[in-house]
């Protein structure tokens, strides 16, 4: 793979939308490596919320892929694909505009809205109206289900409570505990909860106020299946 093709590879190209006005669609590209206070200072140039009180959600069609709740996350670290679209909420804004225009939203005006939407993606082409767009949804949702498959066949090898070394990119190894397996909400795949020996961890077992696990704040995290290695790795207090 050449320099252009890994950039590209690094790259997200979403449609950018809100709330509260006209359907309003752009077309943008953000490196997965970007964090989401960085995307929301971006989308405050563009579309006139507040990076402070917004609230992001990445949506496939009509369903909720996932909520950009943590500022100092990575956008890559979100199961968003190329073609999503990225809802811009601000209820400061929202607030602001009632009082302006006198009134809350009715649901017929809502419906309407959404039908000038689907209007102007149909006469634009975009999204599920393009046929190139569908072909790649296609294929994305087979490498989707392929990837989805081995993660299940790894963590079916992993038992709660077995020692592990964690190997991320650009990070040191890290050694831990699991101490869950399986599917998270508002989380696509199969992921892993790790209660690690130092606290490199990002919670303390819970994600959007579930608890999955019981640990130390900063002492949990959830990672792949392919970034754990199961062995018999002593307890680094151990060692002390």
């Amino acid at each position: 793979m050449n320099n252009q093709e890994n950039q590209l590879s690094d790259m997200l190209e979403v449609y950018i939308c809100t709330k509260l006005s006209e359907p309003e669609i752009n077309t943008r590209r953000y490196r997965k490596g970007m964090t989401v206070n960085d995307l929301k200072n971006k989308l405050e140039m563009i579309t006139g919320r507040s990076a402070g009180t917004m609230i992001l959600s990445a949506y496939d069609k009509e369903k909720l892929v996932a909520k950009l709740d943590d500022d100092d996350s990575q956008l890559g670290s979100y199961p968003i694909e190329n073609g999503m679209f990225l809802l811009v909420d601000d209820p400061a804004y929202e607030a602001d505009q009632d009082a302006i225009d006198g009134y809350k939203m009715t649901e017929e005006e809502y419906n309407a809205k959404q039908e000038t939407l689907k209007s102007f993606l149909k006469n634009n082409k975009l999204g599920k109206y393009n046929p190139e767009y569908l072909k790649q949804r296609e294929q994305e949702n087979l490498e989707k289900e392929q990837q989805e498959n081995m993660e299940k066949e790894q963590i079916d090898k992993m038992e709660v409570g077995q020692r592990c070394c964690i190997r991320l990119p650009n990070k040191p190894a890290q050694y831990g505990t699991v101490m869950y397996k399986g599917r998270l909400d508002d989380k696509s795949g199969y992921w892993v909860g790790v209660k690690y020996d130092e606290p490199y961890g990002k919670h303390d077992g819970s994600l959007n106020g579930k608890q999955y696990f019981e640990t130390l704040p900063k002492y949990g995290s959830f990672v792949t299946p392919s970034a754990v290695e199961i062995g018999d790795f002593p307890v680094l207090d151990d060692e002390l």
